[in-house]
């Protein structure tokens, strides 16, 4: 309740021009790391866990539980500051768009939503 206090007190454009600076800081800290890791290794990163998954898994019928394992796995890989803005929700449509991608390469060597 304090803080709420302290808050009423600070003038509505100081806290607009705080937030704006903490917004714009967050995209760049983002930024920088996708830069730094490349989508395309975290890409492969995420391809390497639906290995091994594929791999601890083996009985028929268990593709929700791998696919649940990726995402937890998946979730550890990204830093603790990046967690807070990746939603869960957000990972696994990112996670199975890849997938979606990887079997349709796979039925016939070409990348044309051939599996859908």
């Amino acid at each position: 309740m304090e803080l709420l206090g302290i808050l009423k007190q600070v003038p509505a454009p100081v806290l607009l021009i705080a937030v704006l600076v903490i917004l714009a800081a967050t995209v760049v800290i983002v930024f920088q790391y996708l830069k730094q890791k490349g989508l395309d290794g975290i890409r492969a990163d995420v391809y390497q866990l639906i290995l091994k998954a594929e791999h601890m898994y083996r009985e028929s019928g268990t593709g929700k539980q791998k696919f649940e394992w990726v995402i937890q796995q998946a979730r550890g890989l990204l830093p603790k500051w990046l967690q807070v803005f990746v939603t869960e929700k957000a990972l696994k449509e990112i996670v199975q768009n890849w997938f979606d991608g990887i079997k349709d390469l796979l039925d016939d060597g070409k990348i044309n939503q051939s599996q859908k």
